[in-house]
């Protein structure tokens, strides 16, 4: 204990200031903290210690040799320290690589997705991209990512799913020993950070999303907010043709466009992050997304922030977001800058607010988003040698029900890769079975829950020897590799069918 080097610099910051008799307030002022953040220190200071108040803390600081002597003032800062860029490491999840940067070491840890491109080296040439993410790290450790397919990580292994970058994200946090984190996603990261909150909520603190939204691309003309897809395969090819140069600069930071270094830096950026064939596919899968369904079941505190003009992604799309998620605040900022550090002073401000807000705003959360594997009994001759199946791939919940058996995984891939396996064993008995995804509470039984029953009927309507997906599910498995096919017979409009093709 007396070893100062088995101390965080921040630590023995406040043993010193606590020493001089500043208050928490003043504290938090001199170090850019909030008081709730520093009194949050004092607590593991105090324990460390083994003492009970900020006297006898500063009195045990003193007899360690933590404190340096008592000399003149000198005139406190008002600029943060920069923090020297940190090295990129890499995390395996299986046979690909994650490539990740950690940026300070603040109480509480911030992951972050950015959206569909991102070059966790290349982007610290810009200040303002600098200047963002320093601040960041004066109150949070915070996570950066390249998604697999995009900047330092493989990219070999073509476009990610959503499920691959929730999985990916996962492997990031195992590897800087993250057990708890608030999670940002900008734009087309959003609904994979959203994702992320809802099928892993117990290590979720919170949900920030700026810029985001639930569908890109409109079905059937809806919904309004998104783009119609003629339009969006024409920007598809027009960035395919301009790839190389500053594309779309002025629809992502309109109030950048005439910055000629802000523009060779764009453009840079976008060559380095991706290739015209690869950030194609990427787009099409972004296309195909559709969260809608899933947003009034993702009980995660939230925090939801738009700029009024953002012409990437309409407003509308983010005020819907607020209106779905149950436990939203809604924060819209003036300007059109979708790029989340370009004038994001105000975007700073309210996540530092958000993250530090203390215990007593965090939402307890008894829910999980869930993947239901139903499968219906009738002309099964062994539901024991079914059972053992379902057990051996490790669902999260196995139960036997009125009419079948229900397992709920977290991940869609395993809940597929179980039907299909289900289907080799047992098709030849008429098996069926169905997937679809939505909310499980914990400790309740599988039969009581509405993810279920909508999978028990969907099942009721699969043929002898079929899988079939519900449409909320497949919207969230757009660049999986899974094809599905169309079935005109489904019962139901509002639960469209679709046939698990092997």
């Amino acid at each position: 204990m007396t070893d100062q080097a088995a101390w965080k610099k921040r630590e023995i910051e406040i043993l010193q200031l606590l020493a001089e008799g500043l208050s928490n307030k003043e504290i938090g002022a001199r170090l850019h903290l909030s008081a709730e953040t520093i009194r949050w220190y004092n607590r593991q200071i105090f324990a460390r210690l083994a003492v009970g108040n900020r006297q006898q803390a500063v009195n045990r600081a003193g007899e360690l040799g933590l404190l340096r002597p008592a000399g003149p003032e000198t005139p406190p800062s008002t600029t943060p320290k920069a923090i020297p860029l940190a090295p990129v490491r890499y995390a395996a999840n299986g046979a690909v690589h994650i490539a990740y940067q950690v940026l300070g070491s603040g109480p509480i840890d911030l992951l972050f997705f950015h959206g569909f491109l991102s070059h966790l080296e290349l982007a610290w040439q810009n200040p303002e991209f600098a200047t963002f993410f320093h601040q960041l790290s004066q109150f949070a450790r915070v996570i950066l990512f390249d998604r697999r397919g995009v900047g330092l990580s493989d990219r070999t292994i073509g476009a990610p799913s959503l499920e691959n970058s929730i999985e990916d994200a996962c492997c990031v946090l195992d590897a800087v020993g993250s057990r708890r984190c608030f999670v940002m996603g900008t734009s087309e990261g959003g609904a994979a950070a959203a994702l992320l909150a809802s099928t892993y909520p117990e290590r979720v603190a919170g949900l920030i999303l700026y810029a985001a939204t639930p569908k890109v691309v409109r079905t059937d003309g809806e919904p309004g907010w998104a783009i119609p897809p003629d339009h969006y395969t024409r920007q598809i090819e027009l960035m395919g043709a301009s790839w190389g140069g500053p594309w779309a600069l002025g629809q992502f930071a309109p109030s950048r466009a005439a910055d000629s270094q802000f523009a060779d830096w764009w453009a840079m950026i976008l060559r380095a992050a991706s290739s015209p064939a690869s950030v194609r596919a990427v787009m099409e899968i972004v296309g195909d997304i559709d969260i809608r369904p899933l947003l009034p079941q993702i009980r995660t505190r939230t925090l939801v922030m738009h700029k009024t003009g953002d012409q990437i992604t309409r407003v509308a799309a983010g005020r819907y977001l607020a209106q779905q998620l149950p436990n939203a605040t809604w924060l819209e900022l003036p300007g059109a800058d979708h790029i989340y550090f370009v004038d994001g002073e105000q975007i700073l401000a309210a996540v530092a607010e958000f993250c530090q807000a203390g215990e007593e705003s965090t939402v307890a959360v008894d829910s999980w988003l869930a993947i239901a594997l139903f499968v219906a009994s009738a002309g099964l001759p062994d539901l024991a040698s079914v059972r053992a199946t379902l057990r051996r791939v490790a669902p999260r919940q196995v139960e036997a029900i009125d009419g079948g058996m229900v397992a709920l995984f977290e991940s869609p891939s395993r809940a597929i890769d179980c039907a299909r396996t289900l289907q080799n064993q047992f098709g030849a008995n008429g098996l069926r079975c169905s997937l679809h995804v939505g909310a499980a509470h914990v400790g309740q039984a599988g039969m009581g829950l509405p993810v279920v029953t909508a999978a028990r009927a969907a099942a009721a309507a699969a043929h002898a020897g079929e899988i079939v997906v519900t449409g909320t599910l497949r919207d969230i498995l757009a660049g999986s590799g899974w094809r599905f096919g169309n079935r005109p017979d489904s019962p139901s409009a509002l639960m469209p069918l679709y046939t698990l093709e092997t």
